[in-house]
């Protein structure tokens, strides 16, 4: 077999039966991952009354997790480019499985905000290296529509947890939730080190004078052909730092700095849909259990357009797929804006189409930002590339309600807020079209 870059080594389009068994566990993985994250949320409630809780101190325990990832994401996803993927997953799926288990044994807030915070770190190191680690197990030509499944699969897996929650908790208790998750996720960091071999581009970068041996002995166990020879790899290529100044050399610094500021703005929109549309659905008149399920009707979007873009990405460049779900997710927040002042006066059915394309197109090109991230960096700097446009991104996270929440103070009307945050959209929509989706050396 003749090849001349690590991602021939892969049949481009053929997905043998453990390939699919690799990539199945990688999206219980990440479902697991989006249940972690979300989970609190859902047992903040019963937590408050449990215990007593004020909302100062919740506040601090909802940040913990979020705060961890940022940092983890941002601190931590060298370890993936340094000493291989697989370890990075099954190890941060081990801590954050052992950190939310052991909430079961907590007995005060502060407690329960440092176990949050290191299951926080080890899901930040998560979301930087199951991506790379999935995306160079996939053929090239269904690369992109896996990773979207991959992102979209995380969702999915709020969305089952918080029905999981609500169906579970007033009979077993909160506690019970995360020890069920944190067993999950333990079981699933075991099974990926058992069943799961190291990535083939990390070993081609990292270690080119013995892959030859490696690569073939984990093409064999895939069920791939194995190759006669590896791509040659440039000493700079070998000895390349994962660091962030490695993001930030002359060829890579423009689509670095573009691909941050989409994650930013791509997050300072996202969350203010995510953390006020109930808020604003109540205000406008729905009840609360419409607002919530109107709500619902976002994340159901987001799924359909992650997946739908990931696979149109094999025909049409990625970057204008983002870009132009931006622009209409921009659309749809200007007409729900124009109208938040009368949506209970307007049919509950367009509400709910209108919500659903907004996850269809804006939430969809956000989750596909991972795409991005994913073409441009070589294998040797994959993960710290991910897990610094996600952790710096996540600035937006924290901004975004603070800001919406002091503009509401100053009395800023609803019609108006909405336009403000449509800028970012059409910010990221910018960013991203400006992105050539190519690996950089």
């Amino acid at each position: 077999m003749d090849i001349s870059k690590p991602s021939e080594v892969l049949h481009e389009s053929q997905l043998t039966s453990m390939q699919w068994l690799i990539l199945v566990l990688g999206a219980l993985v990440s479902m697991v991952e989006g249940f972690d994250i979300v989970v609190i949320a859902y047992a903040a409630p019963a937590i408050s009354a449990d215990w007593g809780v004020s909302a100062e101190k919740m506040g601090l325990v909802l940040s913990a997790g979020v705060l961890g990832m940022t940092l983890g994401a941002m601190f931590l996803s060298w370890i993936a480019d340094r000493y291989g993927r697989r370890i990075a997953v099954s190890g941060s799926l081990l801590v954050a499985g052992l950190a939310t288990g052991a909430i079961i044994f907590a007995s005060s807030v502060w407690e329960l905000i440092a176990l949050r915070a290191i299951a926080g770190l080890a899901l930040g190191l998560l979301v930087a290296s199951l991506t790379p680690l999935m995306g160079e197990f996939s053929p090239l030509r269904h690369r992109m529509l896996i990773i979207s499944i991959l992102v979209a699969a995380a969702s999915a897996g709020a969305v089952a947890g918080g029905l999981i929650t609500a169906a579970f908790i007033s009979s077993h208790g909160w506690q019970t939730i995360f020890l069920y998750a944190g067993i999950i996720t333990l079981i699933l960091g075991v099974l990926i080190q058992l069943l799961v071999p190291e990535s083939i581009a990390f070993t081609i970068k990292r270690h080119p004078e013995i892959a030859l041996e490696k690569v073939n002995r984990t093409l064999s166990y895939i069920g791939q052909a194995t190759v006669t020879h590896i791509p040659p790899v440039s000493d700079t290529v070998k000895t390349e730092s994962a660091s962030v100044t490695s993001l930030l050399t002359a060829s890579r610094r423009q689509a670095t700095l573009l691909s941050w500021s989409a994650f930013f703005t791509g997050f300072v929109v996202v969350y203010f849909i995510s953390s006020w549309m109930p808020q604003v659905l109540s205000n406008s008149g729905l009840t609360q259990e419409k607002a919530i399920q109107a709500t619902a009707a976002i994340p159901l979007g987001s799924i359909i357009g992650t997946m739908l873009m990931g696979y149109l990405g094999k025909k049409i460049p990625i970057n204008k797929l983002i870009a132009g779900g931006f622009v209409f997710g921009t659309a749809c927040i200007f007409l729900v804006g124009s109208m938040s002042n009368d949506l209970g006066q307007i049919p509950y059915s367009f509400i709910l189409t209108m919500l659903f394309f907004i996850g269809v197109s804006l939430m969809g090109a956000f989750s596909n930002l991972y795409n991005i991230v994913m073409v441009i960096y070589p294998a040797q700097i994959r993960s710290t590339g991910l897990g610094w446009a996600a952790g710096l991104g996540r600035a937006g996270a924290v901004i975004s309600p603070l800001l919406a929440g002091l503009l509401m103070g100053l009395g800023v009307s609803m019609p108006v807020l909405f336009i403000l945050f449509a800028v970012p959209a059409l910010a990221a929509a910018a960013c991203v079209w400006m992105i050539e989706p190519k690996e950089l050396p």
